[in-house]
């Protein structure tokens, strides 16, 4: 596969994952205004630790496999 392709769906794929995290970030947003996580604690845990570990995981994608081509 050539680096353009390669680049191209790279892009497209960071695109698409930011777009399923923003969409996660303003659900748990919502769900926090609501009182949502006053019931359930666990729930709460367990989105925010996933949230977390996506934004993790994608700084470290970032800083691993993206600088190599900038």
């Amino acid at each position: 596969m050539s680096r353009t392709r390669l680049l191209l769906l790279i892009c497209i794929g960071a695109l698409v994952a930011f777009a399923l995290y923003c969409a996660a970030l303003i659900n748990w947003i919502q769900d926090y205004s609501a009182g949502m996580y006053d019931r359930n604690y666990t729930r709460l845990m367990l989105e925010t630790g996933a949230i977390l570990i996506y934004t993790y995981l994608g700084i470290r994608f970032f800083n691993r496999n993206l600088r190599s081509f900038l």
